[in-house]
């Protein structure tokens, strides 16, 4: 079974140049040298960095928040769920099941990076706030004054889906 070996070589000259030997098997006879000067490292050793970095492209990637949460407003119990189409919009409705009410719609979602607004008109409601690793919501709630208002993802609801998926 053949090697492959790869040979870089020092300074040949005052004029700073090197070379690479890539050879195709164990007994080098069959090898290649390139040569090249010490702007071409530099090209090479930049390019190599570039690589390394990530994109702000794919630094600010938004997560997918579409699921079901859970969350207390002080006494009240809250769920939020959230559904996010192909084009990465979202949408979505609130419960508030200590009041009776169910399905209020939300609006004006705005995803970016970690950061997440919407606002709740029938109540003149804001929650902003930002979105964790482990797919918590964490943030503030504002209908004239803020509280804090964090949301879990709610298992329940994701249970009681796969159950109804499964019959």
């Amino acid at each position: 079974m053949g090697h492959c070996c790869l040979t870089l070589s020092g300074v040949h000259n005052s004029e700073r140049s090197y070379s690479i030997m890539i050879c195709a098997n164990e007994a080098k006879s069959e090898k290649t040298v390139i040569q090249f000067g010490i702007g071409m490292i530099s090209c090479l050793v930049a390019l190599v960095l570039l690589t390394m970095v990530p994109s702000p492209a794919s630094a600010q990637q938004n997560p997918t928040i579409a699921g079901d949460y859970a969350g207390t407003l002080g006494p009240l119990h809250v769920k939020l769920h959230l559904k996010e189409n192909a084009a990465g919009k979202v949408t979505g409705t609130l419960d508030s099941p200590d009041r009776g009410a169910i399905g209020i719609h939300c609006a004006n979602f705005h995803v970016d990076g970690q950061t997440v607004t919407f606002t709740i008109p029938a109540v003149q409601g804001m929650w902003k706030g930002t979105v964790a690793a482990d797919g918590t919501l964490t943030g503030t709630w504002d209908q004239g004054h803020s509280l804090p208002l964090n949301f879990a993802r709610d298992s329940a609801v994701e249970a009681e889906k796969t159950l109804t998926a499964s019959r």
